[in-house]
């Protein structure tokens, strides 16, 4: 049975980006790519692993050329009692549209790229709406 295996982030700066993906889904970077990152090794070409190769991840990966993002794809991000809205200003993102009633914003990440933020209690954004 297919199954999704993974989702794929292109990037300017794959090493900053997967930063604040890392954060902002609860995801650590890899071992590998982090001790890469930390000895600055990892280099332009290569992709940054979040998560387990054994189970969903994400991977932040450099392109060459990046068409102005247009919503086809995008991640609704869950927030909790312990990350809100205000830890996802903090890394990076700007919050483009709060749902009047409060159930879900939209905001991009460092590069532009849109999702939506849930509350715990809210619905999934309506891809529509973007």
């Amino acid at each position: 049975m297919p199954h999704l295996e993974a989702i794929t982030i292109h990037a300017r700066r794959p090493v900053e980006l997967a930063r604040f993906w890392s954060a902002a889904l609860g995801l650590p970077v890899d071992p590998a790519d982090a001790t890469a990152i930390a000895a600055g090794t990892l280099a332009d070409h290569e992709s940054v692993l979040l998560g387990l190769r054994d189970g969903l991840h994400v991977w932040v990966s450099p392109a060459g050329d990046l068409a102005e993002p247009v919503g086809r794809v995008h991640l609704d991000v869950r927030l909790d009692d312990e990350f809100g809205p205000q830890d996802l200003i903090e890394l990076g993102a700007t919050l483009v549209w709060n749902e009047p009633q409060g159930r879900w914003s939209v905001y991009t990440d460092p590069e532009g790229n849109r999702f939506c933020a849930v509350p715990a209690t809210g619905k999934p954004c309506p891809a529509q709406r973007l």
